[in-house]
């Protein structure tokens, strides 16, 4: 049974008070830099670090700079509740459901900039966890194709818990009114960036928060759009994987739009008509529609499909089709932040893919145990040819070529049922014929017939006439 919900708020206040430091106390947080600063005190960053691995203490540091100083003394010196938290959900998937709530409730009594980096952090070590574990038993000489299909299909599951979280997390985010903060510093952190200190330290806050949103399509392209990173979810829509098109996708994608019409998406709608002089830039109006338009390529025709069409065919006719734009497929600047974040993305996306792919050749009768190499390949192919029959590639090939004209008519086959079906017409002719005499013949009584009639009432007409 779950336990009250006053249980909870109060199990999570007394956790949020005895892990913040005391003053006198020693700090235990990765985050030693930033809490040793009082409260008068900015901790002194001397250089930006490194975007290549954003899950760093370094980089969590950094980003959680943009803390006003009495905000920084509520970060909690031990992130070990967060990983419990991430353990227990993963083990009681009916908990996942209420994550949410806890999450609310976690952001009122610490700042939703350092929940938000915590879980981001404690996810990632999950899934690299789960990955050597992973790794440990594909490559052990002991285990046996039982046990590879359960941990495939395990890691699996893991991740879709992860997925799953992640579109919690983006749901606190957009609808939580403890978030506002987090939601004013993240908009347009990518698109209206500047150079300073601050501008640096959101958009380091924006590539953690990806890191874990890339787990959700929709949770990462909802974040793009708020942080005006257009050209990173246009680039990566166009690198979208079929696997990760499904009932949910789409069903997700219908809640995309629903999001877009709404109120807090309203400065997207003027955004369209915007028209700057580099339409190649993150946060241009020409990248907003070409994003939208993507997305709309991607949705079948329903509901949601009329209501992002009817929005873009508003502006399709002042933007002239994205402003006559030529050369949109341009390609994105090697080493730039649009580059790294559009390959965290991929990476993220190919991983759920390897997994969903993985599982399904576990519950087939192939061998799981081993990746499939070019020479496998070849091998497979070869054994699919002598069970069908075939000598090799070229004796399959010109089967099917023959087949195929044969199914087309071109073959000797025609020429066999030629006479079959000249008879056919000759037998054909004969019935017309005789079907021709028999609606003559009946044509002909039934024009006695009416004759008759006629002369019948010709006949009681006299007689009526004759008695008046």
């Amino acid at each position: 049974d779950q336990p009250p919900g006053i249980i909870v708020v109060k199990s999570f206040e007394v956790l949020a008070k005895i892990t913040v430091p005391a003053k006198g106390q020693e700090h235990r947080s990765i985050f030693s830099a930033l809490l040793t600063s009082d409260d008068h005190d900015t901790p002194e960053i001397s250089t930006i670090p490194s975007m290549n691995n954003p899950m760093d203490d370094e980089n969590a540091n950094f980003a959680l700079g943009i803390l006003e100083p009495f905000r920084r003394r509520l970060v909690s010196r031990d992130r070990a509740v967060f990983a419990a938290l991430i353990d227990l959900h993963s083990k009681h998937e009916k908990l996942l459901m209420d994550v949410s709530k806890v999450i609310e409730l976690m952001c009122t009594l610490q700042p939703p900039e350092f929940i938000f980096i915590a879980f981001a952090t404690e996810l990632e070590n999950f899934i690299v966890s789960k990955m050597q574990h992973r790794k440990k038993i594909m490559e052990s000489p002991e285990t046996d194709a039982s046990a590879i299909k359960e941990e495939l299909a395990a890691f699996s599951k893991d991740l879709a818990f992860v997925s799953n979280f992640a579109q919690q997390l983006g749901l606190v985010f957009f609808a939580a009114p403890e978030t506002e903060q987090l939601r004013l510093e993240m908009k347009d952190c990518i698109g209206f960036k500047g150079d300073s200190l601050r501008d640096e330290q959101r958009a380091c806050l924006f590539h953690i928060i990806l890191y874990t949103f890339s787990h959700s399509i929709v949770a990462t392209l909802s974040f793009c759009l708020w942080g005006g990173a257009f050209l990173t979810a246009s680039s990566f829509l166009q690198k979208i994987d079929p696997l990760d098109v499904s009932l949910m996708f789409y069903l997700e994608l219908d809640r995309l739009i629903d999001l877009i019409e709404r109120p807090i998406f309203r400065h997207l709608h003027l955004r369209l008509l915007e028209c700057e002089d580099d339409p190649y830039q993150e946060g241009s109006g020409a990248m907003l529609f070409r994003t939208l338009k993507s997305i709309l390529m991607v949705l079948p025709q329903s509901t949601s499909y009329v209501i992002l069409k009817e929005r873009l065919s508003s502006t399709a006719r002042f933007r002239q089709s994205a402003v006559a734009l030529r050369g949109l497929s341009k390609h994105v600047e090697k080493g730039s932040k649009t580059d790294i974040f559009v390959k965290r993305l991929v990476k993220t996306r190919k991983l759920h893919c390897d997994a969903k792919w993985r599982n399904i050749r576990a519950e087939s009768l192939e061998d799981p145990s081993r990746l499939i190499g070019e020479e496998q390949k070849l091998k497979a192919a070869q054994q699919r040819r002598e069970w069908l029959g075939y000598a090799d590639e070229e004796d399959e090939i010109a089967t099917k070529e023959k087949m195929k004209k044969e199914m087309l008519g071109e073959g000797p086959c025609k020429a066999e049922m030629v006479g079959v079906y000249e008879g056919l017409d000759e037998m054909q002719s004969t019935q017309m014929g005789r079907k021709e005499e028999e609606e003559d013949n009946i044509c002909e009584t039934c024009i006695g017939a009416e004759s008759e009639d006629k002369d019948k009432k010709g006949q009681w007409r006299e007689y009526w006439a004759s008695h008046q």
